[in-house]
């Protein structure tokens, strides 16, 4: 097998798995997490550095909700059998970046490694995160390229795979749809507040040891009941809408 054809089935594979492969990111994190000290010595100074990390996951899902409020249907989507798409997206923001999911993912999942305070692990997820996406990317595009030809060569040409450029942007032609927002990113918002609720119920059992795992009002606090409490009935909320209703279908997305 040629190379670039290994380089492609490595690639769809990796399309396949796309949204779990990254959870060792999270493993990892969580099994280094215990060695962590709150940040400045205390929990409520902690909750700061929390808040800063979970702002950067939540421009990340503000990245991935911009492109897809604008995209639509079949292109931009979470399928995972095979590649889709019925046209090349060029306006909005994939007039400045060419893969703006996956620039949202990054800093989706950047977050909570962020809570380690850590530049090495940072680094090395930096890394990780490169080479496994870097594969996705080139089946994605070989498939583009191979569908659309000239048309997506002369987009890919001026328009930068990752590291969005500052100038060119193209305002879409579709309207901005909150409802496309909801349908389709609400359990990325919700798997956000999970992952960061854990991370913190997990620092306060290992830095607060007079604290046991029997203890669960102790381990469990105000900030875990409003945080995770808000997540919890938004996505229930959204599915049940989203299971039984068609509030939130949007003609051609």
């Amino acid at each position: 097998m040629a190379f670039i054809e290994e380089l492609n089935q490595q690639g769809n594979f990796l399309f396949r798995w796309r949204s779990y492969i990254p959870g060792l990111v999270l493993a990892f994190s969580l099994a280094y997490l215990p060695s962590v000290p709150f940040f400045g010595g205390v929990y409520t100074k902690n909750l700061y550095w929390l808040g800063l990390a979970f702002s950067v996951s939540l421009l990340g899902l503000a990245v991935r909700c911009f492109t897809i409020g604008y995209a639509p249907a079949r292109t931009s989507g979470r399928n995972t059998k095979q590649q889709i798409a019925d046209l090349v997206n060029q306006t909005g923001i994939y007039s400045l970046v060419r893969h703006p999911l996956y620039v949202g993912n990054f800093l989706m999942y950047l977050g909570p490694v962020l809570i380690l305070r850590d530049v090495p692990f940072t680094l090395v997820y930096i890394m990780f995160f490169y080479l496994y996406y870097e594969r996705i990317i080139f089946a994605e595009e070989y498939f583009l390229r191979g569908k659309f030809e000239k048309e997506y060569l002369a987009w890919a040409d001026k328009t930068p795979a990752f590291i969005p450029k500052i100038s060119g942007y193209v305002k879409p032609t579709l309207s901005f749809s909150f409802k496309n927002i909801l349908k389709r990113e609400y359990p990325s918002l919700f798997g956000m507040i999970v992952v960061f609720t854990l991370f913190d119920l997990i620092q306060v059992y290992f830095q607060e040891p007079f604290l046991h795992v029997s203890e669960i009002t102790g381990i469990w606090k105000l900030f875990h009941s409003v945080f995770f409490g808000f997540g919890a009935m938004f996505y229930i909320t959204t599915r049940l809408i989203v299971k039984t209703t068609k509030i939130l279908d949007v003609e051609g997305r």
